[in-house]
């Protein structure tokens, strides 16, 4: 473990050796305990964020896929509602609220010239 503290990028760099010291034992306590809590425990925090993070953002994924699955993109009324008469939330997603049909109107609206665009 004291080799891991006086190795490099840590505070080993910095620090003399401890050679003939009478403090020697103090040093290695001290060094041992930085290494312990600045290295160890921080890292451990750091990664437990990172570890956290992608979980969310993992959670929020599946959240979303779900959504996509069960609830109409265009109303956002869920699939239970639906689901009373056969094919109900397919033919409402399929028919009713198409999004390619939306994609096809919106892109329709973009290519319109804008003296065309009188509402009637």
């Amino acid at each position: 473990m004291y080799v891991g503290v006086r190795a490099g990028g840590g505070i080993g760099d910095e620090i003399e050796d401890p050679a003939g010291d009478p403090y020697e034992m103090y040093r290695i306590v001290f060094d041992i305990t930085f290494f312990f809590f600045v290295i160890v425990i921080l890292l451990a925090i750091i990664q437990g964020l990172i570890i956290d993070a992608f979980g969310e953002l993992r959670d929020q994924q599946e959240q979303v896929r779900e959504d996509m699955e069960t609830k109409c993109f265009i109303c956002g009324i869920g699939n239970d509602y639906f689901d009373t008469t056969p094919h109900g939330f397919e033919m409402h997603t399929l028919q009713e609220h198409n999004l390619a049909n939306y994609l096809f109107f919106l892109m329709y609206l973009i290519n319109k010239d804008e003296t065309e665009h009188t509402g009637q």
